[in-house]
């Protein structure tokens, strides 16, 4: 026991800071994976949802790989779908979805911690051996390019402790795990190459066994299996064909190499065919699938002229379409592209590194994954985190971690801003894309540098890596920052036409030069809908019912409407609701005397109305026409500026109907007499004639007089009267006296 006790503290002595890292990490990411929701509040999104939808054909009668094809290898489904069969068994919480996050992200976890332990055993690995005296001329200074000098930023940082806190204080991880099982493959990936580089006997075997497994749940880790050929020690040449392949005696015979892909082509079988219930068309339905998807998110899909994400074109459940195909007809000539790639990385491939330095496998792994995504049709903002990976690995420094905050940028202006806020902004996807893929190819450049055989010419390759990559990402920068004014435009575009109120709006901003300023409602729902929109032009209130003495709210936002009125006329605007009636509150207030409402409108999903208060108080003026009077009761006027529209109001009452036509005249007066702006029109410009007039109902008349520019500031004076051919109506002041026009006051400023 005392041996063990013993052992326990000389490990976590070794380890204590990872140690606590680790602790950090995995308890950062349970509570991540409980409280917080991928998509934040720009939408609910992950691969989670899909996940979930998968599940619940199982009560359907679906079983996949006999009646449900899936885009996914076999193991995955084998790991996910009794998942949801156990979350299922917990009663469900008002997020239905609740117990299969909790529990699959649980899944999950376990792999992602595996992620940290076997970055930190590879940089242990890296580090081990790179510690060793460098034996090539120019190797000094290309480790001093790949890694030595980090040390100015803190020697007494191991590249252990580097890497795993470069990839734990990255944000790509974490947004993964909550909404995406790369976690699970990549954990395969990492435990097929830490076996791979083991010297423990029979290790090699089970790396080949576990990237196999890898496969089997994505792709991916099939890029492990050119490494291993290559670190188990063939040499690729017509001299080694001949003296060494099928020598049993030479280090570099095929043995191991053939050994390698045996086993794992066996277990890709032998694991894959039963979890497929031996159905081999939907075995390889992943592969199948990706003939019928447009290319997306890639530079094949911008030559292809598809702007759109990842779509899968048939359902689960349609065999027939999967057998049949033909889904997407591609103008690329795959069949050239695929044999480009294939040569260009046999020439990587066939390259004199040094397979005996631990840097090399790490290194050509890494740009192994990075040549299948720059080949694949597609781009997903989960693969991000292979490339993290490996970053944290071979570039745990401010270079590696400005191109990881970079690509991570990139993923979120393409699947966020892009693909859900603006999608007809193709600016946009076409700027993350080549940007995201220009970077990849540097990244893949300054590894190939880091493991190059002419260690100066290595050198010369990172160096036009990092110039290329601050290149394109201050390019990247500069394209973002000037077309970030256009996107906030495109946006609010976007959002208006989607507006359940845009007619309201447009309305709105058309009566904006008048008098009526004020937008008056209940609900701040509406406001935080309205505001973005016509806050420049009105003030936006909203009436509470809120009052300390507990009245009835419905009467305390009357009287808040009232005192509102008192400081002129407003707009009261509704939700219809499929409601012709207004609120409460607001009936409490119209029924009031001196309450006016005109201009009511129904326009889409809102309705409003003009509301304003005429005190029982002696009319300006009463025009005395043929068939009996009209009444002046109010003038309200605007702001009057020189070089500037003076809005005014004139409020009209018919005392008995009215049978003739009269024309209103508007005229400004400057100090010196002279007549300086004019309006003459028939009330509300035509709309409301005279003699529709009946007894008693009130007129708005709204006009506007335009003061010239060189108008001098000053005392001027505003005639108002009614004429017709006869000739103008007289009309009686307030002081008793007779005349055949209003005169006003007005300051001009």
């Amino acid at each position: 026991m005392s041996t063990v006790l013993i052992r326990l503290q000389r490990f976590y002595a070794t380890h204590r800071w990872f140690l606590i890292l680790l602790l950090l990490f995995t308890t950062f990411r349970l509570f991540a994976i409980v409280l917080f929701r991928p998509g934040g509040f720009i939408a609910d999104n992950s691969d989670y949802e899909f996940y979930y939808a998968w599940g619940l054909t199982i009560p359907m009668g679906y079983t996949t790989f006999i009646d449900l094809w899936t885009a996914y290898p076999p193991l995955f489904p084998a790991l996910m779908l009794p998942v949801f069969e156990w979350s299922s068994r917990i009663p469900p919480w008002v997020e239905p979805r609740l117990f299969f996050h909790l529990l699959f992200g649980l899944e999950l976890l376990l792999f992602e911690v595996g992620n940290l332990i076997l970055i930190y055993r590879l940089a242990r690995r890296l580090e081990r051996a790179e510690s060793q005296p460098f034996q090539r001329p120019g190797d000094v200074e290309a480790r001093r390019e790949t890694g030595s000098a980090l040390a100015e930023q803190g020697a007494e940082l191991s590249l252990p402790l580097r890497a795993t806190l470069f990839y734990a204080m990255l944000f790509a991880p974490v947004y993964t795990l909550l909404g995406w099982f790369e976690a699970m493959p990549l954990f395969f990936l990492l435990l097929g190459l830490e076996l791979l580089l083991s010297r423990r006997n029979g290790a090699w075997i089970v790396s080949a066994l576990v990237a196999a497994l890898g496969f089997l749940v994505k792709l991916t880790p099939m890029m492990l299996v050119p490494v291993a050929v290559r670190w188990l020690g063939a040499r690729l040449s017509l001299d080694a064909m001949r003296t060494e392949w099928f020598n049993r005696r030479s280090p570099g015979n095929l043995l191991k190499p053939f050994l390698y892909g045996a086993v794992f082509l066996l277990a890709v079988i032998g694991v894959g065919l039963p979890l497929a219930h031996f159905n081999l068309p939907l075995a390889v339905s992943s592969f199948t699938v990706n003939n019928l998807r447009p290319p997306w998110q890639s530079v094949w899909a911008l030559l292809d002229g598809y702007y759109g994400f990842g779509l899968v074109p048939i359902d689960m459940r349609n065999l027939r379409g999967l057998e049949q195909g033909g889904q997407w007809s591609s103008r690329l000539p795959w069949t050239g592209i695929t044999l480009g790639f294939a040569l260009l990385y046999l020439w990587l491939y066939t390259r004199r590194y040094d397979w005996e330095r631990m840097r090399t496998p790490i290194a050509f792994t890494a740009v192994s994954v990075i040549w299948l995504f720059l080949y694949s049709k597609g781009w997903s903002p989960q693969f991000v985190v292979w490339v993290l990976a490996f970053l944290a690995l071979l570039r745990p420094d401010m270079f590696g971690a400005l191109l990881a905050v970079m690509l991570t940028l990139l993923n979120v202006l393409e699947s966020s801003v892009y693909l859900i806020l603006l999608p007809d902004e193709r600016w946009i996807l076409v700027t993350t894309v080549l940007a995201r893929t220009a970077l990849l190819i540097t990244i893949a450049v300054d590894f190939l540098g880091q493991i190059w055989p002419q260690a100066q010419a290595g050198i010369r390759l990172q160096r036009v890596a990092v110039r290329l990559a601050a290149s394109v990402m201050a390019t990247t920068l500069v394209v973002v920052l000037v077309g970030a004014p256009h996107a906030a435009q495109a946006y609010q575009a976007r959002r208006l036409a989607e507006h359940p109120c845009r007619q309201t709006i447009a309305f709105l901003l058309a009566e904006a030069n008048g008098l009526t300023r004020t937008i008056a409602m209940e609900e701040t729902e509406l406001w935080r809908d309205l505001y973005p929109w016509l806050r420049q032009a009105y003030a936006l209130v909203v009436i509470d019912g809120y009052n300390p003495e507990d009245r009835p709210f419905e009467l305390v936002k009357a009287e808040k409407l009232a005192a509102l009125a008192q400081q002129g006329e407003f707009w009261w605007i509704e939700r219809t609701n499929g409601a012709t009636e207004w609120a409460q509150a607001a009936m409490n207030f119209f029924v009031r005397p001196n309450v006016y409402r005109v201009d009511a409108q129904h326009l889409d999903s809102c309705k409003l109305v003009r509301v304003f208060v005429l005190e029982d108080a002696q009319p300006i003026g009463t025009f005395e026409a043929t068939s009996g009077q009209i009444a002046l009761r109010s003038v309200q006027l605007g702001e009057a500026k020189t070089g500037a529209t003076l809005p005014l109001v004139l409020y009209w009452q018919a005392m008995t109907p009215i049978d003739e036509d009269y024309t209103v005249f508007t005229q400004l007066f400057a100090p010196n007499g002279h007549m300086i702006a004019q309006q003459d029109n028939p009330p509300m410009r035509g709309q409301a004639p005279t003699s529709a007039w009946h007894a008693g109902e009130t007129v708005r008349d709204a006009y506007e007089l335009a003061i010239p520019a060189d108008a001098v500031p000053g005392e001027y004076t505003l005639h108002i009267g009614l004429y017709n051919q006869a000739g103008r109506l007289p009309v009686a002041l307030q002081d008793g006296s007779i005349a055949d026009h209003v005169t006003i006051n007005v300051e001009v400023h």
